[in-house]
């Protein structure tokens, strides 16, 4: 619980963020994990193939595909322009998210005591264990979604119900995609390295497509 009282005490620290996704349907089966890492204005998120290193201040998103060894960069202006396209295709399913509601089921997951939420919409039911034990990184979860917009359905909705805590799990319920279950297993305020949030040698630039850089 050393993390919890670093953020208790207000310090600035680095934050490493490990999620666990597993996705269990009809027709498919499979996990993966996500890292997600804070220093300062800048924040980089790795996928098993892909990262993306995102500059919080400009809004610039350069993507890092490792097999190819290839990257783009899309600048913040582009991005905005595309949060605000799928938000305006999400308003209706944004409408019909439900409150949440507190089941009065507690659990402790990855060491952090959780209070499970229960968000009914007609697209899915969502299932959101929260901790109270991490204020400052429930602030940067609220910088976090504002980068996605009304796009962030439950994380945002969550800042907007006025919810506090962190989610430690979401767990999606849909008819057409089965069950999806996200869990923060691992949180660290260990140094990063700067050298994260740079393109790698030997990594070829190519061109932002042109619907993309308008």
């Amino acid at each position: 619980m050393l993390l919890a009282a670093g953020f208790a005490a207000g310090a600035r620290a680095d934050l490493t963020m490990t999620q666990q996704i597993k996705q269990e349907g009809s027709q498919h089966r499979n996990s993966m994990t996500m890292t997600v890492r804070l220093k300062a204005q800048r924040m980089r998120v790795d996928h098993p193939q892909i990262s993306s290193i995102v500059d919080l201040k400009t809004g610039d998103v350069t993507s890092l595909v490792h097999q190819q060894k290839i990257t783009m960069t899309i600048p913040g202006a582009s991005m905005k322009s595309m949060r605000q396209t799928l938000s305006a295709d999400s308003a209706e399913n944004t409408k019909s998210v439900g409150v949440p509601r507190p089941t009065g089921r507690k659990e402790t997951i990855s060491g952090y005591a959780c209070e499970e939420y229960e968000i009914k919409s007609n697209q899915a039911d969502v299932y959101v264990w929260i901790t109270k034990d991490l204020p400052e990184a429930e602030k940067l979860m609220a910088q976090l979604s504002t980068l996605a917009g009304e796009t962030d359905l439950f994380k945002g909705f969550l800042i907007r119900s006025q919810v506090p805590g962190f989610p430690i799990r979401m767990i999606i319920d849909t008819p057409a995609s089965g069950r999806t279950t996200i869990t923060v297993v691992a949180l660290s305020e260990d140094p990063i390295a700067d050298s994260e949030f740079t393109v790698p040698e030997g990594y070829r630039t190519i061109q932002t497509p042109a619907l993309l850089g308008k």
